[in-house]
């Protein structure tokens, strides 16, 4: 009689591990800010040890850092594909179709955006780190195209820096506060319908009708 090799558990590849770990780091930085996030919790809701998350991180800075990185990284990504396909487009519109973009990302990624205020209310490593790394370039690019549209009289004759912050302002905030938008306003800003009205109310700020 042939004895049948014994089955094998499947584990789940070092990737997997990683990715679970750093999306329970943006969810708990995300609540909780840096400091009020600990390592311990983040492996917690990953579902991993204590000691397998620091293997794949050395430090909760590390982890942080990993972490942030992905996340911009997805929306370079979301923006980079939404531009591309708007090629001899002119640029009023291609501007109102990246913000669109835009809009649709912060409703599926909050976090980002709580991340960022975290970190941009005060000095401090990281927020130079974040600056730097990922919001100047962003803000460059956004700035210089507000720019171009002013000077085409296709948005009001604002300075750019303040466009961007009324962009930013505008855009995000009731994803970010969706427990109080729902207790305040009585819906849901997460649902499709209602992130695409307000994706028409902030275009509709910008550029008019």
């Amino acid at each position: 009689m042939v004895r049948s090799a014994p089955s094998r558990t499947t584990r789940p590849s070092a990737d997997q591990t990683r990715e679970r770990i750093l999306t329970a780091a943006l969810e708990l930085f995300a609540e909780r800010s840096f400091e009020g996030a600990t390592t311990r919790d983040i492996a917690a809701r990953a579902g991993v040890t204590q000691p397998l998350l620091n293997y794949h991180f050395s430090s909760k800075d590390e982890l942080w850092r990993a972490a942030v990185d992905g996340l911009f990284e997805m929306l370079t990504d979301a923006l980079t594909a939404r531009e591309e396909g708007l090629r001899g487009v002119d640029e009023l519109t291609t501007t109102r179709l990246v913000v669109r973009e835009f809009i649709y990302f912060s409703a599926r990624h909050p976090e980002l955006h709580r991340i960022a205020m975290q970190e941009g209310k005060a000095d401090s490593p990281r927020m130079e780190w974040l600056v730097e790394r990922h919001i100047r370039p962003l803000y460059d690019t956004t700035t210089a195209r507000l720019e171009r549209l002013v000077d085409l009289g296709k948005v009001p004759p604002i300075a750019p820096a303040h466009l961007y912050y009324i962009l930013i302002g505008a855009g995000p905030t009731i994803f970010v506060v969706a427990p109080e938008c729902r207790r305040l306003a009585g819906f849901d800003p997460l649902d499709d319908e209602v992130i695409e009205a307000h994706a028409d109310a902030v275009l509709t700020l910008l550029f008019g009708s």
